[in-house]
C-alpha cells in the first residue's frame, strides 16, 4: 500500500473512533466519578456522552426528553444516588452516513477481491480453510489486513486508554455465541461477508436463503435472549438521536475510497504484465493423464459443480502474480477492516441494536451498511464477470457454484443467526476488534470459540448432516 493510501486510512479512521455508540455513567449530581466503587471528586463538572470525535453534554440530551421523564429521573437519583452513580448505560445513535460510507468501503474491497484474485470475499473461509489443511498465504494476508485496520484505529485514536467504553455480553455468553457462529459459518459455507454481501451480490439463491435464515434467527435470538439488556443499552430511541459526521470526516472517507481504488488499479496493472503461460489442466480424479496438474477446488467452491473428463485450458499464474495476490489480499483486508470501523460494525451494541427490532432503541444502521455495500457490489460483480476474462493475480475465477438448498445450509443459517444475535459479533468485526485492544479477553475468547465451532462441524456435525 503506498504512502497516500496509508495516510488516507489514518485520517479516515480517526473520526470513527466511537461514532456509533454513545456511552456514559449516569450521575445523580454534577460531580466527576473517580471509580466504579462510587468515590467522588467534588469538581462540579458536567457529565458528557462520547459521540464520535465530539462530546455531547448529557444536559443537552436531557433537554430532549419529556418533562415527566426528567422529573422521574430526578426522583430516582434523589432516592438512590449511589446506584445512579455506578450505573453504566449505552445510548445508541442512528448513523446513516457512517453506515453508507462504511458499506461503500466494504463494497470496494469485495469488488477488488473478485477482480484481482478471482475469489469472493469471505472472512470465515479464511479461518476454515487452514483447519482443513488448505493453508494459503492469501488468507493470512487478508486476516493481517483486518488486524492492521484495527491497530490503526486504536493508534490514531490515542491508544487503548483513550478508546470509549465497549460493552460486551458475559464471557460464557461470548463463548457460546462464538461457537455457534463457527458451526453456522462452517455448515453454511459463509457468513455476513461471504453470503450477506458477496453471495447476494452474485444473486445466488443459496446466499439469499442463508441470509434470510440467519437474519430471522438473529432477530429472534437477540430479542428473546435480551442482548440489549446484557450490553447495558438504554431504552432510548436511536432514531431520535441521529448522528452525522463532520464534513472533514466524509472527505477523509472519500479520500480513502479513492486511494483504495487507485491502489487496486495499480496492483492490477502490475499483475497484468506478468501473466503466466497457458497449460492444460484437468479436474483431479477425473482423468488418468500423466503430467497434468490437478485443479484444486475447495469444498465450498465445488459443491454442486459440474465435472467432466475433458481437459480444461488454464493459465498458471506467474511467480510475480502469486506475490501480488498476497499483497492484494492484505490491502483488501485493510480496506474491508476500515469499512467495518467507519460503519460501526465492530461494536456489539450497534449490531444488537439492529437485531433487537422490538426494542425502543432499535437502530437500522446495519441495514444501510449492507445496502451501501450491495449498491456497489451488485453492478460491480456483474461488470467484472462481463468484462474481465481472468483475474489479474490468479489463474481463473474460483467462485462458489453450489445451488442445492440442503439441511446443512438451513441449520448453518440458524446456528449463525443465534450466535450473532446473542453476542453481536461476527468474524470480520471480531478480528478488527481484537487488534484494537479493547476488551481483548472476551474478543479472543469469541474467536477461539468460533474456531472450535468450525472444527466441531468438520469432525462431527457436518458428516452427520451430509
Amino acid at each position: 500500500m503506498h504512502a497516500a493510501s496509508a495516510s488516507s486510512i489514518a485520517h479516515a479512521l480517526r473520526p470513527a473512533a466511537s461514532a456509533n455508540v454513545s456511552s456514559a455513567r449516569a450521575r445523580a449530581s454534577p460531580v466527576a466519578v473517580r471509580s466504579e466503587s462510587g468515590l467522588f471528586a467534588n469538581k462540579q463538572r458536567r457529565s458528557a456522552f462520547v459521540s464520535g470525535a465530539h462530546l455531547v453534554p448529557s444536559s443537552r440530551l436531557a433537554r430532549r426528553a419529556p418533562r415527566s421523564a426528567r422529573s422521574s429521573a430526578l426522583s430516582v437519583a434523589a432516592a438512590a444516588p449511589a446506584a445512579a452513580v455506578t450505573a453504566t448505560m449505552t445510548s445508541l445513535q442512528f448513523t446513516p452516513v457512517h453506515a453508507l460510507c462504511g458499506g461503500a468501503l466494504l463494497g470496494i474491497a469485495s469488488i477488488a477481491k473478485l477482480a484481482l484474485t478471482g475469489r469472493v470475499l469471505g472472512v470465515s473461509e479464511s479461518f476454515k480453510r487452514p483447519l482443513t489443511g488448505d493453508v494459503r498465504g492469501s488468507d493470512a494476508a487478508f486476516l493481517a489486513g483486518l488486524l492492521f485496520a484495527g491497530a490503526m484505529h486504536t493508534a490514531i485514536s490515542g491508544g487503548v486508554a483513550a478508546m470509549p467504553h465497549e460493552p460486551m455480553v458475559p464471557l460464557a455468553q461470548v463463548a457460546l455465541a462464538g461457537f455457534l457462529v463457527g458451526v453456522g459459518s462452517s455448515l453454511g459455507n459463509g457468513c455476513t461477508s461471504g453470503h450477506g454481501i458477496c453471495g447476494n451480490a452474485r444473486l445466488s439463491p443459496r446466499s439469499m436463503a442463508y441470509t434470510c435464515v440467519f437474519m430471522l434467527f438473529g432477530f429472534g435470538a437477540a430479542t428473546l435472549a435480551g442482548t440489549n439488556a446484557a450490553l447495558g443499552i438504554a431504552e432510548a430511541s436511536a432514531l431520535r438521536n441521529v448522528a452525522y459526521p463532520a464534513a472533514a470526516s466524509v472527505a477523509h472517507w472519500a479520500a480513502l475510497a479513492a486511494a483504495a481504488v487507485a491502489a487496486f488499479a495499480a496492483l492490477g496493472f502490475l499483475a497484468s504484465g506478468s501473466r503466466g503461460s497457458s497449460t492444460a489442466r484437468t479436474l483431479a480424479g477425473k482423468t488418468g493423464n500423466a503430467g497434468l496438474e490437478p485443479l484444486l477446488v475447495s469444498e465450498s467452491d465445488s459443491v454442486g459443480a459440474t465435472t467432466n473428463a475433458q481437459n480444461v485450458q488454464r493459465r498458471l499464474p506467474s511467480a510475480r502474480q502469486k506475490k501480488l495476490d498476497v499483497v492484494s489480499d492484505f490491502v483488501i483486508g485493510a480496506i474491508f477492516g476500515a469499512g467495518l470501523v467507519v460503519s460501526g460494525m465492530i461494536h456489539p451494541a450497534k449490531v444488537s441494536g439492529f437485531l433487537s427490532a422490538t426494542s425502543a432503541a432499535w437502530d437500522p444502521s446495519l441495514a444501510l451498511v449492507m445496502g451501501g455495500a450491495l449498491a456497489l457490489c451488485v453492478p460491480g460483480f456483474a461488470l467484472v464477470r462481463k468484462t474481465v476474462k481472468s483475474p489479474a493475480c490468479a489463474a481463473d475465477f474460483s467462485t462458489p457454484t453450489a445451488t442445492r438448498m440442503d439441511a446443512k445450509l438451513a441449520v448453518g443459517g440458524m446456528c449463525f443467526g443465534i450466535g450473532w444475535g446473542i453476542g453481536g459479533i461476527c468474524p470480520g468485526p471480531a478480528v478488527v476488534a481484537l487488534a484494537s485492544g479493547v476488551n481483548p479477553l472476551p474478543v479472543a475468547a469469541w474467536l477461539a470459540a468460533m474456531v472450535a465451532g468450525i472444527a466441531a462441524d468438520k469432525r462431527l456435525l457436518g458428516p452427520a448432516l451430509a
